[in-house]
């Protein structure tokens, strides 16, 4: 009988090893059932782009038991969610308050344990997420001249191959195919455009940060179907005609690094105005959100349809660049702005931005409600 020990012991073993698969994956001590959750990143509910990661039972469980409390403001900018039980999708702000989509309600104080660990997921949701964010001399170095790469738009997640062909303040590159011009085009809905998009870089096994425009211009070599070249820039790179960094590509930057909302806290006014600009022109409400507040982001989602028929708008005239904000609560800054509406044609105008912040620690942000008059 000694010989039959050991085949009953491999079938204990694997009788015990069978019976711990099928067990739910997160279940507490004495049966309590936690369940199950993953964590996305996007930029928006309606970006097509999204990265998961698995949400450890300590998060899932604080929040299952955390307290809700009403909140008469609309959900922050973020641009992380959880789902739990596949049912119940949150969204996580970056001082890691919880708030129900569904409902006007929020958990604003979670256990120490559930904060360190939802801050740790972060940095790793945004690592898969997002690209590394590096200089124009690295990009110069590590994309030469005639290398081959992909880009992927943050916000549609569609990819395309082009092929870097010359620059020197900034990447001057071409859609290697036919087919990827053809992507490239639809990621501009169709018409060839100024306008800057978050991208990242895919090249081997690197994900860089970058910002492109839409509009072919100068010369091509490629058969592709891409009458010329467009530009990516990345952070530090600067434009042929000013010598200087292009603040949308800045933006945009920034957002593919997973970096703008927290750059935010430091806008300066007349950065505030580009920013607001940039997103009305090319209807970001991303963007234009994170440089609101509370009062103004509700009104943003009341006028979201009469900013959505402008359809653009163009800054004319020099920002100040003098620094006497440091010690005001408000600062009015007038522009000259370029608009146009297709339904009612183009006109040029004087708009006073009024700008403000609480206190000297807080953010400044742009008064909406005073904006959409003159607009």
């Amino acid at each position: 009988m000694k010989r039959f020990y050991p085949f009953v012991l491999i079938i204990a073993v694997i009788s015990m090893y069978l019976l711990y698969m099928s067990i739910p994956e997160n279940v507490a001590a004495f049966g309590e059932r936690v369940g199950t959750g993953r964590y996305y990143a996007q930029t928006s509910l309606d970006s097509e782009y999204i990265s998961d990661m698995r949400a450890p039972k300590t998060v899932i469980k604080a929040i299952k038991n955390g307290k809700w409390v009403e909140i008469n403001y609309p959900v922050p900018p973020t641009d992380v969610y959880i789902d739990i039980d596949k049912n119940n999708k949150y969204a996580i702000d970056h001082q890691m308050n919880i708030y129900d989509l569904k409902n006007n309600k929020a958990i604003l104080e979670l256990p120490d344990k559930a904060v360190h660990q939802l801050t740790k997921d972060m940095k790793k949701l945004y690592k898969i997420h997002y690209g590394d964010l590096i200089t124009w001399n690295e990009a110069n170095s590590a994309l030469p001249r005639y290398s081959s790469f992909t880009v992927l738009d943050l916000d549609t997640g569609r990819t395309f191959e082009v092929q870097r062909r010359a620059g020197s303040y900034h990447a001057d590159v071409q859609p290697l195919t036919n087919e990827d011009t053809k992507i490239m085009k639809e990621i501009y809905r169709g018409t060839w455009s100024w306008d800057r998009r978050a991208i990242l870089i895919l090249s081997q096994d690197h994900k860089y940060a970058a910002s492109m425009h839409g509009m072919p211009h100068g010369k091509g070599a490629l058969q592709n179907g891409f009458p010329g070249h467009f530009c990516i820039h990345f952070q530090d790179s600067i434009t042929h005609k000013s010598r200087k960094m292009d603040h949308a590509h800045s933006i945009m930057i920034k957002k593919a690094a997973g970096e703008w909302l927290d750059h935010t806290e430091k806008l300066s006014p007349a950065e505030i105005v580009d920013a607001t600009v940039l997103s009305i022109h090319q209807h970001d409400w991303f963007i234009l959100a994170s440089v609101l507040d509370d009062k103004n982001r509700v009104l943003l989602k009341e006028k979201v349809k009469f900013l959505e028929e402008i359809d653009l708008v163009k800054r004319l005239s020099d920002l100040p660049t003098d620094r006497d904000y440091d010690t005001k609560l408000y600062y009015p800054i007038t522009v000259k702005l370029y608009i146009h509406r297709d339904k009612t044609g183009t006109e040029s105008r004087q708009v006073t931005f009024q700008l403000y912040r609480g206190s000297i620690e807080e953010p400044w942000t742009v008064d909406l409600d005073n904006l959409i008059q003159q607009l």
